[in-house]
């Protein structure tokens, strides 16, 4: 009979999923391993590998559309079996057929594809959509062919379709059309409503519908403010060593190797080695002091952040952990991180420096028991000691707490040994 393919479980904490773009069609044959699917989870866009092989009888998920893990997506079969039936047993089975035919613990590759890749798939794809269309679709939207990706693109960005052209076969319009248009500016813009009454004009609310990784995002702080009692610590750090430093080492590579926030994970993880009650968490009977020290780095998306693991951080040297940020950020900003890239750090650290911000509170993310918010790099007059003034380089760090796991002085003493860390960096590379 007919196999039910469902929706897997790419990662721990994902709930629902989304078809973000078939790479197979109806009539295909397919093979046990072969990738099938593109899957946006809450963490990433990952490909989905086929546990059965067969005859895709029917792709029952159109793109672009939420389900709960476990959902019916595609029928696998025989030429000739009718996926009508094989929809039926599962559902009258209340899902339990859906068990062999797509396991929810192997997790696999999360390297997507390139952009070029997606869009031959995207191109030779179906043009196929949801029943009914998308929401804040017109009727015209509708009629317009374009792959769904492109048609979500197109609300987020208020682009108006029909102004598009498309290169996609028979005219289509492809995610690419949507980017080159965005990229050209307003010519492509949905027309602006008429002025009102005098020189104001009255623009429409934009519904913005939140993606996996936007979901996940607020569910999990909304868990976090909800259920940790935060506090919070700010240390204001010399960082005129430090900026020297970083110079010599970046002059002796000849490029620039080491950023600020290298030497601030390397002091991080030397910090926490002395003082371990930082490196808590709490899990409701007890708290947990974790034996190493993985360092998680905040990296911001255009949609939403990640947090890539730097492992044993206090155990590798400040170049290692510069290689190693610079390629975990890399790959973030490319959604080619595998889901156990980005679990299991027991402390995070969030900088907004390059943005121009002195300080600011980060949320702990849950699992962890603090995260230190690091601000830009200032250029101060200090007292000299001899009644004067001297430029100095500052900055300020804050440290946020669950005060279930720790206390005030426990903090205290961290950002103590922190600031000597990064005010003497030298010992740090001994």
């Amino acid at each position: 009979m007919a196999k039910v393919i469902t929706l897997p479980r790419l990662s721990d904490t994902m709930q629902e999923g989304v078809v973000a773009r078939w790479l197979v069609s109806e009539g295909d044959k397919v093979k046990r391993g072969q990738v099938i699917a593109e899957i946006e989870t809450d963490k990433a866009t990952m490909e989905f590998e086929s546990f059965e092989g067969g005859i895709v009888l029917a792709l029952v998920a159109p793109e672009g559309e939420t389900l709960h893990v476990g959902a019916p997506i595609a029928v696998f079969g025989k030429a000739g079996e009718d996926p009508q039936e094989a929809l039926a047993a599962f559902e009258s089975a209340g899902g339990a057929a859906s068990d062999a035919a797509s396991p929810s613990a192997p997790a696999p590759d999360a390297h997507g594809p390139s952009p070029e890749a997606a869009t031959q798939a995207e191109a030779g794809g179906p043009p196929t959509q949801a029943p009914g269309g998308e929401a804040g679709e017109t009727p015209t939207d509708r009629r317009i062919p374009a792959s769904p990706l492109a048609r979500k693109r197109a609300r987020e960005y208020g682009l108006d379709l029909r102004a598009i052209p498309g290169s996609g076969p028979k005219g289509r319009v492809i995610v690419a059309d949507v980017e080159a248009a965005r990229a050209k500016g307003p010519v492509a813009q949905a027309a602006a409503p008429a002025a009102t009454a005098g020189r104001f004009v009255d623009r429409p609310d934009t519904r913005i519908p939140l993606s996996q990784m936007r979901k996940a995002i607020a569910r999990r702080m909304a868990e976090s403010f909800r259920d940790i009692p935060h506090f919070y610590l700010s240390a204001t750090i010399r960082m005129d060593r430090a900026a020297a430093l970083r110079a010599e080492i970046n002059a002796a590579h000849g490029a620039k190797v080491v950023s600020f926030n290298d030497l601030v994970l390397l002091a991080v993880a030397r910090a926490l080695e002395e003082h371990p009650r930082v490196n808590r968490s709490f899990a409701g009977d007890a708290i947990v002091e974790h034996g190493n020290i993985h360092v998680g780095v905040a990296v911001a998306l255009d949609d939403g952040l990640v947090v890539p693991v730097v492992r044993y951080a206090n155990q590798k040297r400040l170049t290692e952990i510069a290689a190693e940020v610079r390629d975990l950020g890399e790959r973030a900003r490319t959604r080619k991180l595998a889901p156990e890239e980005m679990t299991g750090s027991t402390i995070t650290v969030s900088n907004l420096g390059m943005f121009g911000i002195d300080h600011f509170s980060a949320v702990i993310n849950p699992g962890e028991g603090a995260i230190l918010a690091v601000g830009a790099i200032r250029d101060v007059a200090v007292p000299d000691g001899a009644g004067g003034f001297t430029a100095a380089k500052e900055m300020t760090v804050t440290l946020a707490c669950d005060h279930r796991a720790m206390d005030g002085a426990d903090g205290a003493k961290f950002l103590a040994t922190l600031r000597n860390l990064l005010e003497h960096p030298a010992a740090m590379l001994a």
